[in-house]
């Protein structure tokens, strides 16, 4: 799973793996990371309160541009 780390500090997972480099993960503030648990752990796909999905985070954003004084694109049906 790719998830944005949404922490304000780096922090290593030892439950998880950075698929990227092979090795346990670990997370600096605004870091993108394809990541999966570490074999023979059961734990979330993302560790709660510190991950958010790649795709979740991008929809999160969108409002916040607008609210900021861009109006979204309006769409005709």
């Amino acid at each position: 799973m790719r998830a944005v780390y949404t922490g304000h500090e780096v922090l290593t997972f030892s439950d998880y793996l950075d698929l990227e480099t092979g090795r346990t993960l670990t997370a600096e503030p605004g870091g993108t990371y394809d990541m999966t648990p570490a074999s023979g752990r059961l734990v979330p796909d993302v560790p709660p309160g510190w991950f958010a999905p790649q795709n979740e985070q991008d929809e999160q954003a969108e409002p916040a541009e607008a609210a900021d004084g861009e109006s979204a694109p309006e769409v005709s049906e």
